[in-house]
């Protein structure tokens, strides 16, 4: 397992996380995002608009190297997972991952 899959267990545990791409851009044009994260296979246009807003508000943008299926089962979801925004980390140290 990877160190961004660990810290992302620990943001989702303990931090405040949000799943899939509506409620990214809701979070990232209220300025509450810290960092976002995407899947591997994520379509292209939503990808560009989560960037787009990422750059703005200077948040840090990562690509995980996980496809949608996979990082939905990460986080413990029956569902494919896209996109990921983290408003509060907890005890996790993701926002270290993104320098």
């Amino acid at each position: 397992m990877s160190s961004l899959d660990q810290e992302l267990r620990m943001a989702l545990t303990t931090g405040k996380v949000y799943l899939g791409s509506k409620m990214a851009l809701k979070e990232l044009k209220r300025g509450r995002a810290r960092v976002a994260i995407v899947s591997s296979n994520c379509p292209e246009d939503v990808k560009m608009k989560i960037s787009q807003y990422s750059k703005l508000l200077n948040i840090p943008l990562l690509t995980h190297s996980k496809n949608s299926v996979d990082l939905g089962t990460l986080c413990g979801k029956p569902f494919p997972v896209s996109v990921i925004v983290i408003n509060e980390t907890g005890n996790s140290k993701i926002l270290n991952l993104g320098n």
